[in-house]
């Protein structure tokens, strides 16, 4: 009789230890800070180490600035005026970051982009662009205490870029007094890096600041061989509702991200501002949206003004 008593009551007692032993387990989320559960925004580096699979979809529209054109003559003539050409774009980026130890992920992305030039001339001015590109990079963080940590990543972007520009082969072909298609076409391997410092801070649980400082490099893999240098500075604040209103599981995020060139013939200047709204009431997903106002050149050196809206998926584990 004692043995059984002695059983029923070891029995008892175990349900709570592994319950009291999985609440010490550290998170696997490891994006949280004084509380705060961070967000994500494409325009803004994090500094965490996780193991994570993210999925963003953007479709957008935009305005490029060129020249005006005469469409009744052959090649159309190009005036003296100015004007908007409208167009649209397509991205899509598929990720993977892997937690390789406490401080130190490995992360890899598959980037997909098209640009179709809209409306009368646009496809003529503006042309055609597509580009698929492959992101390998890796990060080493640093926590200073419970709410501040730091990060430093390198990666490097790899990928081919065509553009169809129709009305400068056509101009360039009549001007050489022969026509190809070849001339149409501006095809190029393009190879970016990039040195990112990242900083998270935490100071209340509905409350987050991220700030970035990056240094960039491309180089283009055509005739000419261009190599271009620039900086980067970016930041976002975050605002979760749900740790003030418990039924309330959404957070939103302003982000704001600014490249400049270094030297002459540098990487052209931009700025893109972003608003979000994301959903916070499980801490191994983010799900949300993302509104992209971006101001800048194409890499045809043509003015830009576009806005784009992002659907962001994010699982951690």
């Amino acid at each position: 009789m004692r043995r059984c008593l002695l059983a029923l009551a070891l029995l008892s007692t175990a349900p709570p230890a592994a319950a009291a032993s999985a609440e010490d387990a550290p998170s696997p989320v490891r994006r949280e800070l004084g509380g705060h559960r961070f967000m994500i925004s494409h325009l803004v580096e994090d500094p965490f180490s996780v193991t994570s699979f993210g999925v963003h979809l953007a479709i957008g529209a935009g305005e490029a600035l060129g020249p005006a054109l005469d469409l009744t003559t052959f090649p159309p003539t190009v005036l003296r005026d100015a004007r908007w050409y409208g167009y649209v774009t397509v991205v899509n980026q598929f990720d993977l970051t892997a937690r390789i130890v406490e401080n130190l992920s490995l992360h890899a992305a598959l980037l997909t982009g098209v640009r179709q030039g809209g409306g009368e001339g646009a496809a003529l001015v503006v042309g055609s662009a597509v580009q698929m590109s492959g992101l390998l990079g890796v990060k080493g963080s640093l926590a200073l205490g419970d709410s501040l940590r730091l990060s430093l990543t390198g990666q490097g972007i790899y990928g081919p870029h065509m553009n169809l520009l129709i009305l400068q082969g056509l101009l360039d072909a009549y001007q050489a007094g022969s026509f190809a298609a070849a001339d149409l076409f501006q095809d190029r391997n393009a190879t970016s890096l990039a040195a990112t410092a990242a900083a998270a801070w935490g100071p209340a649980p509905w409350l987050g600041v991220e700030a970035n400082a990056g240094y960039l490099y491309t180089k283009s893999e055509d005739i000419s061989g261009s190599t271009k240098t620039g900086l980067a500075g970016a930041g976002s604040v975050e605002l979760d509702a749900l740790p003030l209103v418990s039924w309330l599981p959404f957070g939103t995020a302003v982000s704001y991200r600014r490249t400049g060139s270094l030297g002459e013939g540098g990487l052209a200047s931009s700025e893109e501002w972003s608003w979000a709204v994301h959903y916070t009431g499980r801490p191994d997903l983010v799900l949300g949206v993302e509104a992209d106002r971006i101001q800048g050149r194409l890499e045809t050196s043509q003015s830009t003004r576009q806005t784009i809206g992002w659907l962001n998926f994010r699982y951690y584990w």
